[in-house]
């Protein structure tokens, strides 16, 4: 895949993570989207493993492309 951002071959891998959300506004505290947030990528905190999230790195301007379709959303 080449990056959108610069047109460099990226490197295709994991981001290896235990508990994440993309969301609108930072969280301080919990990871828990309230009722009215928009939230692109939930994962639950894994009980033995960490989550292994595909996704593709940019070498040369360091930026991460992560497919989040098949993971929890409110995004309709």
């Amino acid at each position: 895949m080449k990056c959108p951002f610069c047109d460099t071959q990226m490197l295709q891998g994991y981001l290896n993570c235990s508990m994440m959300i993309w969301s609108e506004r930072k969280h301080k505290i919990s990871l828990l989207p309230d009722s009215e947030e928009k939230y692109a990528l939930k994962l639950e905190q894994p009980m033995l493993s960490p989550h292994h999230i595909e996704s593709y790195c940019c070498p040369k301007c360091k930026r991460l492309i992560i497919d989040t379709s098949k993971y929890d959303h409110n995004l309709e």
